[in-house]
């Protein structure tokens, strides 16, 4: 018995395994945005602010983390969306940050979460605003991280 459960968790274990990597055919490009103006990541996207030809600061996002439950199915925890970013400066230096900064919010797909970043010898607020799945899933299809748009603002701090 025990022997059979175990290679019913196996397979199955097996079974939800994904690709994790992107297919460079079909990634979503990089772009350029100015601050303070909203914009959205896929998986391994970056976004370079201002400007795409002389980046200030670039966020890259780097891993999607989530938890989905379909429509017809009634679940303990709610679909959620937590992005891990990479921060790179116009030096080059990187620094990592998972967002929500201070722990997942189960009860809207809609929070406001800002941190702060350092970088440039100057103050960023980065703003995780919203998460959406891009395309029509079947009832019980569960989606990958390539069909997730997550949403943000960067702006330039006063420096004081």
């Amino acid at each position: 018995m025990k022997s059979t459960l175990l290679f019913l968790i196996a397979a199955l274990s097996l079974g939800a395994c994904q690709k994790s990597t992107v297919d460079p055919a079909i990634a979503p490009q990089d772009f350029g945005i100015d601050f303070s103006r909203d914009f959205a990541l896929h998986y391994q996207q970056q976004a370079s602010l201002p400007t795409a030809t002389s980046p200030e600061l670039t966020v890259r996002l780097d891993e999607v983390k989530y938890s989905y439950c379909p429509e017809a199915v009634t679940c303990v925890v709610g679909s959620m969306a937590w992005p891990v970013l990479t921060i790179t400066d116009a030096q080059g230096h990187k620094q990592q940050l998972s967002l929500p900064h201070h722990g997942p919010r189960p009860y809207s797909a809609a929070w406001l979460d800002t941190t702060s970043v350092r970088a440039n010898g100057r103050r960023y607020l980065l703003t995780y605003t919203l998460w959406e799945i891009e395309r029509t899933l079947d009832k019980q299809e569960m989606p990958v991280k390539q069909d997730f748009a997550l949403w943000f603002t960067v702006a330039a701090a006063a420096n004081k």
